[in-house]
């Protein structure tokens, strides 16, 4: 990720920092780890097809608003378009906790949004990044 800190993440929001699959591979059951600059949220990746559809579920976190979050699932289609570029899509589902029910879906929809919109301004940087090397060489 950039070195920029958006306003959001001043105000609290975990800043996503990276991700990778703790056991190397992406498989079924898998762990997929994000960092944050607050801590860590683990996913079990529950669906995979490769290059088409990625599906996980939080499974832990240490992150300030756990206590927010009864469920959270993140799907990632991929789809080609012309010209040999990718089209992806992500879908996120959430509930928030029912002791709170008004304000932590709130507040969820709004971190997500924005901690998403960074990650993919960020993902589009250096798939871009990475074209540019490809074509240099």
């Amino acid at each position: 990720m950039d070195d920029t800190y958006p306003i959001a993440f001043r105000l609290g929001i975990p800043k996503p920092l990276s991700c990778k699959v703790l056991e190397g591979e992406a498989r079924i059951g898998n762990t997929r780890q994000c960092t944050t600059d607050q801590g860590y949220i683990q996913q079990e990746i529950v669906e995979l097809v490769e290059n088409r559809r990625l599906v996980y579920q939080m499974r832990d976190t240490n992150v300030w608003c756990r206590k927010w979050v009864s469920f959270l699932e993140d799907t990632f289609l991929l789809e080609p378009e012309a010209g040999e570029r990718t089209r992806v899509r992500r879908i996120t589902e959430f509930r928030g906790v029912k002791s709170i029910p008004v304000l932590s879906p709130l507040a969820l929809w709004f971190s997500l949004r924005q901690a998403h919109r960074y990650a993919a301004k960020n993902w589009r940087r250096l798939a871009m990044e990475n074209k540019d090397q490809r074509l240099a060489v």
